[in-house]
This record gives structure tokens, C-alpha cells and sequence, in this order.
């Protein structure tokens, strides 16, 4: 008995193409659609379309535009802002809750905070002065060496 490999060859999945609204014949992705909207018209100037005022991505006919405004989906937005305190908010708001602690953030640490030169003065560290003038950086090695001297004494 012999069994078949079926090979899944997939295509483009065209239940997700839309149909531009100016030429039936162009199928193109919804990320696409602004974009293919504004070159279309150009290409489409006798054409009576119309925008949506809620969505620009909306185009209808003339005699169909009020129909679609009154059930357009994305009207609820503008409504949302014009009244707020009418509608549903788009998204659940956040309690407001208070946590109780005994931590003091404002409060200044126990322990001083770290000054990295102080550190360096005070320790075995080779420094290298970056930026300063010849003279400086002679007289800053002159230091060092002197300070270096004083260390390895003890």
C-alpha cells in the first residue's frame, strides 16, 4: 500500500486582499491601502468618491457616503471625544489604589555617595589626564609620580 506526500503548497491568502474602491480589478493588502488610495485617485479623476470624514481609508460613492456615515465603525472614536462622559471609555480604566510603605525614597542614603576622584587620589590608581593642555598633563604626571613615591614608602 502506498501512501501519497501531500505537499501543502500555500499561495497568497486572499480572503485578506481588499478591493480598491476606485478599480474592482485591484486586490491589494489592507497595510497598503492608504497608500494605493492617494496614486488610484490620481489615476481616477472623473470618479464621483468621496472620503469618509472618520477614516480616509473609507471611500464611497456619493449617494452611498451618508449611509456609511451613520454606521461607519470608526465613528465611535469621534464620539468618544466629543462626548466622553456619554459613551463606554475604548478601554477599562485603572483603579486607583494606594500601597502603604514605610520606604523613603526622599530620604538622603546612610552611606555617602561614591566620588570616583577622591577614590582614585587616595589609592594605587594610574589616572590619565584626557584633554588638557601639554603643560598640564607634564605637571599632573609630576604629581603622580611624587604621589606614587609617597605610597610605595609605607
Amino acid at each position: 500500500m502506498t501512501t501519497k506526500n501531500k505537499l501543502d503548497i500555500s499561495g497568497p491568502n486572499f480572503e485578506t486582499y481588499i478591493v480598491c474602491p476606485y478599480d474592482s480589478v485591484h486586490r491589494l493588502l489592507p497595510t497598503r491601502l492608504a497608500w494605493h488610495l492617494t496614486r488610484c485617485a490620481r489615476n481616477h479623476p472623473g470618479s464621483k468618491m468621496v472620503h469618509c470624514p472618520f477614516n480616509n481609508t473609507h471611500v464611497y460613492s456619493v449617494k452611498d457616503i451618508q449611509s456609511h456615515i451613520g454606521e461607519c465603525p470608526n465613528r465611535s472614536h469621534l464620539e468618544r471625544y466629543i462626548r466622553p462622559d456619554k459613551l463606554p471609555p475604548a478601554e477599562p480604566r485603572a483603579r486607583e489604589f494606594t500601597v502603604e510603605s514605610t520606604e523613603d525614597w526622599d530620604a538622603e542614603p546612610p552611606v555617602e555617595s561614591y566620588d570616583p576622584r577622591a577614590y582614585c587620589e587616595a589609592k594605587f590608581v594610574i589616572r590619565n589626564p584626557q584633554g588638557a593642555p601639554p603643560a598640564a598633563r607634564r605637571e599632573f604626571r609630576e604629581r603622580e609620580r611624587r604621589r606614587f613615591l609617597e605610597h610605595s614608602k609605607f
